[in-house]
């Protein structure tokens, strides 16, 4: 693991340092939403105004996009690289794609109806997370207290959102 981690990190320096000089048009497939030319791009990234899960999920579909989802570290490094890109203190939160709407603690991505959890693929879950103490945290933010670590919230409150292309096989 140790390797694997580190491998992580020399990757995600390599795209920061990459990304840096590449800006916003870049073939890395990292780039916020600098436009639709580059069909590499995957993550955009949305500062604009905080919206519901549901509002974000329609609001994503009408850029032609959808609800961000995260299937493996290189996509999570991505995600940071693209949020630093828009947003460079990288507060969050930002909706994403994963829900447990269908059935309370069993969360799948929207986008693909694949399963959220250690077994069936890659999570990013906070410490602690998800729970729901509330009753009410049904769908996921990314970076609610920086970085892109993942929490389940009310999915009627309000926060920014990441959409992406609608082109890969999540």
């Amino acid at each position: 693991t140790f390797q694997a981690v580190s491998t992580v990190l020399t990757l995600a320096l390599l795209v920061l340092a990459a990304s840096s000089s590449a800006a916003k048009n870049s073939t890395l497939g990292i780039s916020s939403r600098a436009g639709f030319a580059n069909s590499y791009q995957r993550y955009f990234v949305y500062n604009d105004e905080p919206v519901t899960f549901f509002e974000a999920w329609h609001k994503c579909r009408a850029h032609g996009l959808r609800l961000a989802s995260v299937h493996s570290a290189l996509d999570d490094v991505k995600l940071m690289v693209a949020l630093a890109q828009e947003d460079i203190t990288q507060r969050g939160p930002w909706w994403i794609a994963g829900t447990d709407l269908g059935k309370t603690g069993n969360f799948v991505w929207i986008t693909g109806n694949k399963r959220i959890d250690g077994r069936a693929g890659y999570t990013n879950f906070a410490a602690g997370q998800p729970e729901n103490l509330s009753g009410t945290g049904h769908c996921l933010v990314a970076g609610g207290a920086g970085g892109t670590q993942w929490n389940n919230v009310d999915c009627g409150s309000k926060s920014r959102y990441i959409c992406e292309l609608d082109t890969c096989d999540c």
